[in-house]
């Protein structure tokens, strides 16, 4: 689940970001009560009780399907300048 892969310069990563309950979280729910396994999963997380802030989030899903936690944290991958140009890791002020 890592929107970084998916960034074009007519896309940007941002617009792949979701709350913790979207998409991404609730195809792994699916996957972790199918296969009784727990998931630990980084998504791009919108957080909208927050004024939609983003945030890097690591989403801990149980063997039942349920969201057991969530950690969000504040550092951002992006690519400099060209696609040739290796990855940066960046902090930022959120």
């Amino acid at each position: 689940m890592m929107p970084f892969a998916f960034c074009t310069r007519e896309n940007r990563w941002c617009e792949f970001a979701e709350p913790v309950n979207g998409e991404s979280t609730q195809f792994l729910q699916e996957f972790a009560l199918k296969y009784n396994m727990v998931i630990i999963s980084s998504i791009l997380e919108r957080d909208i009780n927050h004024g939609e802030t983003l945030w890097n989030t690591a989403v801990i899903i149980g063997n039942h399907g349920n969201i057991i936690d969530s950690l969000e944290y504040c550092s951002f991958l992006f690519k400099l300048g060209t696609s040739m140009e290796p990855v940066a890791f960046v902090d930022c002020n959120c």
